[in-house]
């Protein structure tokens, strides 16, 4: 490499669903970061990138693909919060590992013994969030809006991947020689940009989210993001956000790459997982 010259990045960022048939709802930013300009390759749905609609197929195409590229934000929870794991869980790879060894028959069985452990923990609480969680507003990983996302994400993408030692995953388990795969959040990304974070979703409950996601692009241009007419119109145009979201997920994997990975101590358990925003 020349002196003063960049090295370009390959980014990629998700916005991730558990729901049955997520091929509408995942959707996947790819980029190039060169440390200041973020150049948009591609704004897709599950449904367009892997040509699926079940889960089980969308699941195994996101596996596929998030062993390409550099580095890839996924906005889902990573892990648990420590104090409803079994007792002998001495790393993060093990609580995946145990996670996908309960065979839970779906999310909901899964949330329930979650909440059991919590009650049964000397933490006050039932839905417990992670010491990454609070700072940011995250909700907690098994709550009745998170549950579907974080017990499919963990069992069906990135359990398998870690068992498979197929990506380095920062911070908790770096590999040197792998794809780059890292746990983020939109809303606390936007936040941290002084953009919107509400509203911008749903238009038949908020009439207002075409002018918020308006706003939420110029912010994105503004930080240094270039996209093409049909990358800015589906990022529009989707009145879920979804496309919204995995341009954001994109501008927060690109900055945390860009800053070598580092993390906040205060908010960080390595046996629980931490969000980069």
């Amino acid at each position: 490499m020349r002196a003063g010259q960049r090295r370009i990045v390959q980014v990629h960022g998700i916005d991730f669903s558990g729901a049955e048939s997520p091929a509408e709802s995942v959707w996947l930013t790819t980029a190039e970061y060169d440390g200041q300009t973020l150049v948009v390759e591609s704004v897709r749905s599950a449904a367009e990138a892997f040509d699926a609609t079940g889960r089980e197929a969308v699941m195994a195409g996101l596996r596929e693909f998030l062993t390409g590229g550099d580095v890839s934000g996924l906005d889902v929870s990573f892990g648990l919060p420590r104090a409803i794991l079994p007792a002998g869980i001495d790393s993060w790879q093990a609580s995946l590992a145990w996670v996908r060894s309960m065979e839970y028959e779906d999310a909901l069985a899964a949330q329930a013994d979650w909440k059991d452990r919590a009650r049964a923990s000397d933490v006050d609480g039932v839905e417990l969030k992670r010491a990454t969680d609070r700072p940011v507003g995250a909700s907690s990983p098994y709550s009745f809006i998170t549950r579907h996302q974080t017990f499919h994400g963990l069992r069906d993408v990135v359990g398998p991947l870690v068992a498979e030692e197929a990506v380095s995953v920062q911070p908790m388990a770096p590999r040197a020689d792998r794809p780059a795969l890292i746990e983020i959040y939109p809303a606390s990304t936007l936040r941290a940009l002084e953009l919107p974070d509400r509203t911008y979703k749903d238009d038949r409950n908020h009439p207002e989210g075409p002018a918020k996601r308006r706003q939420i692009l110029a912010g994105l241009l503004e930080w240094g993001v270039e996209l093409d007419e049909q990358a800015r119109t589906r990022v529009l145009e989707d009145a879920g956000g979804d496309a919204l979201d995995s341009l954001v997920a994109a501008v927060a994997t690109a900055g945390a790459a860009s800053d070598g990975f580092g993390v906040e101590p205060d908010r960080y358990d390595p046996l629980e997982g931490y969000i980069y925003s």
